[in-house]
């Protein structure tokens, strides 16, 4: 008897090692993400693996969702995770239509304009292009069914309209929605709704969804929802989170090392500093920002570990403070405060024969201040240059840098402009989009 048991347990330990081996042979690499970060921190993964991936500030994953997913199948991810600017768009999602010379790395720029196609048996109805605006797409020019000569029409209900094609179709449509229904397919849609249903489809739509149902499938949408169905597979969508425009408020919590901050207990304190709590955009940190003039050193995001504790937390470094009867060599309106490890051009009492101003830099370094050499300088006078980003009058030493304007451009970003300072002249441009931001002294 003792044969068998031992033959028995030999045979399930090589069954475990070879299942063990060919799980380890199907694992991925965890995959290189730039402007971005992983809800598990692990250097491989095996076989079936969903690893989910979130952005910095201001970046967004290069498919739909604040949060996205990637999925290890034999030895390669389900696609590779890229992180893009927040103003660029995502592949838009048209029923029934494709985009001409689609981008091959999945994302579009912003301000992009792209054409658009129907399949097969529809056509556009209106203009075929759509252009990304920060981010979102204009409106997606809609694809419906190519009307024949054999095309009867009927309407029903207040604004309401339904086409029906080929003999044994079904369509009803009521209080302003828009029904189609051909090849034996049968569509509902009220309440401005729109519906399409072929090839034995069904499909029903109503409060502003969209659905379209083909090849048995059966499909329904409300509420603004966007549903697709073929093949007789079933779909059903609600609400505008489905929308192709609107980012969805719902997101698959990451599995791994780490849970959402609200499962965390009670928020971390910093001194001098608070944390700003989006869980609708990012659920998994708390981005911390200091006070006026205090600098955050550390890192920006918290995140809460699966044992409910937080990771490192940032500190908030008091400023260098410039009391004006201390610092005698230079012309102070008020006490001054310069942030730690920065400098800034403060203006010295001295002056030359033309009464032009000298300036200096103050460095701020580990809570020391170090003043620099005045030298001939220019003043950048807040009433003149009011295009410019000042909250008062400003000093600037001889040379070029660039300055941040007032006004955002489109993207949301501030435009610069380039400031000259040349034996006490001044000079300044105008505000330009692609100029390089520098340092402000």
């Amino acid at each position: 008897m003792g044969e068998p048991k031992c033959l028995f347990f030999v045979l399930l330990i090589w069954c475990l090692g070879t299942v063990h081996a060919q799980d380890s042979q199907q694992s991925c690499p965890k995959p290189k993400l730039k402007q971005g970060y992983f809800g598990s921190d692990e250097e491989t993964y095996r076989h079936g693996t969903e690893l989910y991936y979130a952005c910095d500030e201001g970046w967004k994953p290069a498919v739909e969702g604040w949060w996205a997913m990637v999925k290890c199948e034999n030895r390669e991810w389900s696609h590779t995770p890229q992180c893009i600017d927040e103003n660029n768009c995502i592949a838009p999602d048209n029923p029934n239509a494709k985009v001409k010379n689609p981008e091959v790395n999945g994302w579009y720029s912003n301000r992009k304009i792209v054409w658009f196609e129907c399949d097969g048996t529809y056509e556009i109805k209106g203009p075929s292009t759509a252009t990304c605006e920060n981010g979102t797409w204009t409106t997606l020019p809609p694809c419906e069914v190519r009307t024949t000569s054999s095309t009867e029409k009927a309407s029903t209900g207040e604004g309401g309209s339904s086409t029906l094609s080929d003999r044994g179709n079904g369509g009803t449509s009521s209080g302003g929605g828009h029904s189609t229904s051909s090849a034996g397919g049968h569509s509902t849609s009220s309440g401005g709704g729109h519906s399409t249903s072929s090839g034995g489809g069904h499909s029903t739509s109503s409060g502003g969804g969209h659905s379209t149902s083909s090849g048995g499938g059966h499909s329904t949408s409300s509420g603004g929802g966007h549903s697709t169905s073929s093949g007789r597979g079933h779909s059903t969508s609600s609400g505008d989170e489905a929308s192709p425009n609107v980012r969805p408020s719902v997101r698959p919590q990451p599995s791994g090392p780490f849970l959402p901050v609200d499962r965390c207990g009670e928020k971390p304190t910093v001194d001098n500093g608070d944390f700003i709590s989006d869980s609708d955009r990012n659920p998994m940190a708390l981005t911390f920002t200091c006070i006026n003039y205090y600098k955050l050193v550390g890192p920006e995001q918290v995140m809460c570990y699966n044992d409910q504790s937080w990771s490192e937390l940032p500190i908030c470094k008091a400023p260098c403070t410039l009391v004006k009867r201390t610092f005698d060599v230079l012309d102070l309106p008020k006490d001054m405060f310069v942030k730690e490890g920065e400098s800034q051009t403060f203006r010295c009492k001295e002056t030359d024969f033309w009464e032009r101003p000298f300036v200096a830099d103050v460095l701020c370094q580990n809570g020391r201040v170090a003043i620099g050499r005045c030298a001939l300088g220019c003043k950048l006078d807040k009433q003149n240059y009011h295009w410019l980003d000042l909250t008062q009058d400003m000093f600037v030493k001889e040379g070029r840098q660039t300055w941040n304007c007032k006004q955002m451009d489109y993207t949301g970003r501030r435009p610069v402009a380039n400031v000259q300072c040349h034996d006490g002249y001044l000079s300044v441009g105008g505000c330009k989009s692609n100029a390089t931001v520098g340092k402000r002294i």
